[in-house]
């Protein structure tokens, strides 16, 4: 067995991980007369308090879905803003930290899941990661940049699982 399998079948086995922190940085293209009204605007639509999201559905590259809930928003955090092609049109860059736990998974099926590396899934017709987050107004579409999961213990230590683009 592996050191990192090893580690995350210990902790299960135990039960003394608290949760997944599913981290994703992604751009949103906001309507807005500035780069700063653009910044407010993503804020105001997109925040911690509108997001509606219960779940997740994340791929892993055997093509397996699992489904993962939501325990909360943890976080989201604006980072730049970019001009785009179209008039009073911008791209606004940021990252989502969510709390994740696994759904009526037996312990067998808990194990295996970590054993793999899982995402959201690429769309069908790009080869990019489109991701539409709901919200009390109206679904955010984003494009996804980045995504990494952590396994949080004891809320002090973490540790890496996935990392990627």
């Amino acid at each position: 067995m592996k050191q990192k399998e090893f580690v995350v079948h210990t902790m299960i086995k135990r039960g003394n991980f608290e949760h997944v922190t599913f981290k994703v940085t992604f751009s949103y293209l906001v309507n807005a007369k500035s780069k700063s009204h653009a910044l407010m605007m993503a804020d105001f639509n997109f925040n911690e308090d509108n997001i509606i999201l219960d779940r997740v559905q994340l791929v892993n590259e055997n093509g397996i879905t699992r489904l993962l809930k939501v325990d909360r928003v943890e976080s989201v955090q604006w980072t730049t803003v970019d001009s785009s092609d179209y008039s009073n049109q911008f791209k606004v860059v940021g990252q989502i930290h969510l709390a994740l736990s696994i759904d009526s998974i037996t312990e067998h099926q808990t194990e295996n899941f970590w054993k793999s590396t899982y995402r959201l899934p690429h769309s069908v017709l790009l080869d990019k990661t489109v991701w539409v987050i709901p919200t009390k107004d109206e679904p955010a579409f984003t494009q996804v940049i980045s995504q990494s999961m952590e396994l949080s213990i004891d809320s002090r230590d973490s540790k890496d699982l996935t990392r990627a683009g």
